[in-house]
């Protein structure tokens, strides 16, 4: 089953700027043959783990993969509505976390296991190679110390890989890395980062990368290294952004009651009152953070209903001033681990400003042009699905096409980030209900 629909879309852009032309977006929706129900445990504001990737896969094509008991499925497609191959890559270890492609066409499994002991020497997370036919090259592993700065000690590896947050990888040049969620010995929950030399396999300094809780991680690639995002709760209450393993910053702040954390009462210290969404490289200029969150740093926050806002800023720079923010607008109030400290955001731009309405899943890819496409799914009151919706802003964060809808019964991959390739945004997802829905279907919008 296909659907293709033209949308016809303009936008004006602030005083004395030039009318964007007009433009047609071109959205497609296709069944693949494979019947996987797309599972992700997330847990209120927290990300989780999804059973189906979605990457660029070797001559540039999109692909999809899904996890089963021994093998993850590996779907090279054409880009048009055949699929060319599967491949199915042996799992070496039993939890899936993620898989991605270098330019060569080799794969690269991430698995977990965990530790049944407390010998915090045992590694838990394994990055596997495999060329292109799917033979297994080799296996590489840590025990999550590789991201810790020398005063941490041994309570602070990983003993649950991919636990309360995603599992997100990146390949830039020869390095890949990956930035996920895991439960340390001492049984609270942080996120680690995994760096690796994929001509090697071998393991490379990541520096000190550690934020607690980490509900949501996020790595994309940057000149000759990476940005990476974290959502955490207490050590920090922020979104957090760094350049890996360098200084890490709290770009947007998260309200909480008063003396929270004193009490120890988690079930009010885990709710941040956002979600994470999308982290994007634009051109190797400026990096941009996409989430939903309530706007307020007070008590208001409590009452309010989470809007999509964006951050577009230079990950290089000092991000503790309005300088270093492509984006306008500030955010300030109170913050920290026990809401007393005075905090304040920069660069912060909303785009919604829904009421009666969820926004939930906020996703966000950039294109060959610098545009950012956000996508994200809409609830009614009630919380039934309202369909997949979509906008369009270009590189300094101008609305050049106002939201649009999708679909009314389309879904996005939850936790992974859509795939932009050849003028075309891509991502693998069920549908909401109907015919087909235990089916993944390929969705697709062009935006060149």
């Amino acid at each position: 089953m296909k659907k293709i629909v033209s949308i016809l879309v303009c936008a004006a852009l602030a005083a004395n700027a030039a009318l964007i032309n007009v433009s047609a977006y071109t959205e497609s929706i296709r069944k693949t043959s494979a019947q996987v129900t797309v599972t992700c445990d997330q847990y209120i504001n927290w990300d989780g783990t999804s059973n189906v990737a979605q990457f660029v896969g070797p001559n540039g094509k999109f692909c999809f993969a899904y996890d089963g008991d021994k093998y993850v499925t590996v779907v090279k497609t054409n880009g048009k509505a055949a699929f060319k191959k599967k491949i199915k890559l042996e799992k070496k270890h039993p939890i899936f976390g993620n898989v991605i492609c270098d330019k060569k066409g080799n794969f690269y499994l991430i698995t977990g296991e965990v530790n049944k002991t407390n010998d915090t020497s045992v590694n838990t997370v394994f990055i596997s190679k495999y060329d292109s036919s799917g033979k297994h090259i080799k296996t590489v592993g840590d025990n999550g110390s590789s991201s810790l700065a020398y005063y941490y000690g041994k309570d602070f590896y990983t003993k649950i890989p991919f636990d309360a947050g995603n599992c997100d990888a990146a390949i830039n040049g020869d390095l890949l890395c990956v930035n996920y969620a895991r439960e340390m010995y001492s049984g609270h929950q942080s996120n680690s980062v995994f760096t690796i030399n994929i001509n090697t396999m071998s393991k490379v300094s990541s520096g000190d990368n550690y934020n607690s809780h980490s509900f949501a991680q996020r790595v994309v690639p940057f000149k000759d290294s990476f940005v990476l995002a974290s959502e955490g709760d207490c050590y920090d209450r922020a979104f957090t952004v760094n350049m890996l393993g360098k200084t890490s910053y709290n770009i947007f702040h998260f309200w909480v009651e008063k003396g929270a954390f004193d009490r120890y009462d988690m079930s009010v210290v885990n709710n941040n009152f956002a979600h994470m969404g999308g982290l994007v490289n634009i051109n190797d200029k400026y990096a941009a953070l996409i989430g939903t969150s309530v706007k307020s740093l007070n008590s208001s926050a409590a009452k309010e209903t989470e809007q999509l806002f964006i951050q577009i800023f230079d990950p290089t720079a000092s991000l503790d001033s309005a300088s270093a923010f492509a984006t306008k607008g500030e955010r300030s109030g109170l913050g920290g681990n026990n809401g007393t400290e005075s905090v304040k955001d920069y660069g912060v731009k909303w785009l919604t400003d829904y009421t009666g309405n969820t926004i939930s899943n906020p996703q966000a890819v950039a294109t060959d042009s610098g545009n950012i496409v956000i996508l994200y799914e809409l609830k009614d009151a009630k919380g039934k699905n309202s369909g997949v919706y979509y906008m369009v802003l270009d590189k300094n964060g101008e609305i050049v096409s106002k939201a649009k809808k999708f679909s009314d019964d389309a879904k996005l991959n939850p936790c992974r980030t859509p795939v932009y390739v050849s003028g075309k945004v891509y991502w693998t997802a069920n549908k909401s209900g109907g015919e087909n829905r235990d089916n993944l279907h390929i969705y697709s919008i062009e935006v060149k």
